[in-house]
């Protein structure tokens, strides 16, 4: 029986930093039922039961967006939430990419099908494109998946002082803007499903 994720026998390096990225992504959601916690004024179980029987990433990201924007808002840090929103959204769209992707390699390279978005398409699902990946762009996302992270952070705990709340640890600090980074090293033209096979 082949192994799983054969694929990256010779890619451990990236085999490691996607599976933390996916084990890791709930940490973004984790500070977010701090902050709507915080927004409501109700304990961490309610703002935990809000946020957690909305099923999927993006259903939860709105409605986290629903509550704090006004909050935030009011304190004026929307445009701060915007920009931890956008990123906590992108992060998002990284990690569900990898979460329902089909590795393949090609002349020695890593390439994915992002099947969350083929299954949307009305083509036929034989008829797909692999997208190229490699360390350097791996470890872009993932740096930004610290960051969104920071800046989730960052936000909760302002949040926490402009309610007045009396906190025993110096303030987190707003960290420093990086860009985003693509989902993929895709080319103007991908290669083609029937070139990029095993071996």
């Amino acid at each position: 029986m082949p192994s799983l994720l054969s694929e990256f026998d010779d890619f451990p390096r990236e085999r490691n930093l996607i599976g933390e990225m996916l084990l890791a992504y709930g940490e973004l959601e984790f500070v977010l039922v701090s902050s709507i916690s915080q927004a409501l004024s109700v304990d961490i179980d309610t703002s935990t039961r809000i946020l957690f029987r909305v099923r999927g990433e993006s259903a939860r990201l709105l409605v986290a967006d629903a509550i704090l924007r006004p909050t935030f808002s009011r304190h004026q840090l929307e445009a701060k939430w915007i920009t931890a929103f956008s990123a906590a959204n992108h992060c998002k769209n990284i990690r569900n990419q990898y979460a329902h992707c089909h590795w393949q390699l090609h002349e020695g390279k890593l390439y994915f099908i992002n099947l969350d978005e083929e299954a949307t398409d009305n083509g036929e699902i034989l008829n797909v494109t692999f997208f190229p990946i490699d360390l350097s762009l791996i470890e872009r996302q993932y740096a930004y998946l610290e960051y969104a992270a920071a800046y989730l952070y960052f936000l909760d705990d302002r949040l926490a002082r402009k309610l007045g709340k009396e906190l025993s640890t110096p303030p987190f600090p707003e960290p420093k803007s990086i860009p985003q980074p693509p989902r993929d090293n895709r080319p103007s033209k991908a290669a083609p499903a029937q070139e990029a096979t095993n071996g």
